[in-house]
């Protein structure tokens, strides 16, 4: 709920990711923890509906949402990205569309699990997005044990199960931007997030932009 640009943080991915193409719904999934209902009052003023469930239990909040909402794919992505890129999470789903359409499984297995993995992309950390068959989220689902412990466990980080032991297929960008943070987890995080969107043309979502205007936070 820390304002950039004059609006909630929440806000900025949220309209991010209702401008991905291809995308049929965004949901918000939150807790159903009563210091969250907040979110939930932002997300109706966005026109989104949100799932609500257990505080320590993202995965199933997820497979909740897929549920509900009669999901074939899911897109994850995180509420602590207010840069998140719409063009790179149509370029992930695409990737992951291509992989499941027209296959021949005898020589191309299909590839469930599609992201822009930012440890080994290149793309810099908060442009982060993963698209996962809703099939294979509920697989997650059963084979994360549910006892695992919370703290960086299965259950709290969603597709750790997926990235150890599933096929994955990971699009990498044109150049190496991943020394670049635009994720917020910390105050400095948010005076670098705010510091670029002073940059950013206002409706200018494209990832070029975001690295223009993260140069020319860095210059000034």
């Amino acid at each position: 709920m820390k304002t950039i640009a004059g609006k909630p943080m929440l806000s900025h991915v949220l309209r991010r990711a209702l401008s991905v193409r291809g995308v049929d719904e965004v949901v918000l999934a939150t807790t159903d923890s009563d210091r969250d209902t907040p979110l939930t009052w932002l997300a109706d003023d966005c026109g989104i509906p949100c799932v609500r469930g257990n505080e320590h239990d993202v995965l199933a909040r997820f497979v909740q949402a897929a549920t509900i909402f009669k999901a074939d794919v899911v897109m994850r992505i995180t509420g602590d990205c207010p840069l998140l890129a719409p063009d790179v999470c149509t370029q992930v789903l695409d990737e992951f569309i291509n992989d499941n359409t027209d296959t021949d499984e005898d020589v191309c297995p299909i590839v469930e699990f599609v992201s822009n993995d930012t440890c080994s992309s290149g793309f810099p950390d908060g442009t982060d997005v993963e698209v996962m068959s809703a099939r294979l989220l509920k697989l997650a689902d059963k084979m994360a044990p549910t006892h695992a412990p919370w703290t960086h466990g299965d259950r709290e980080h969603v597709t750790s199960w997926m990235r150890r032991t599933q096929p994955q297929r990971v699009i990498a960008s044109d150049e190496d931007w991943r020394h670049v943070k635009l994720s917020v987890d910390c105050d400095a995080d948010l005076e670098r997030v705010r510091l670029v969107f002073g940059f950013l043309r206002d409706g200018d979502m494209s990832f070029a932009a975001t690295m223009a205007a993260w140069q020319l936070a860095c210059a000034d």
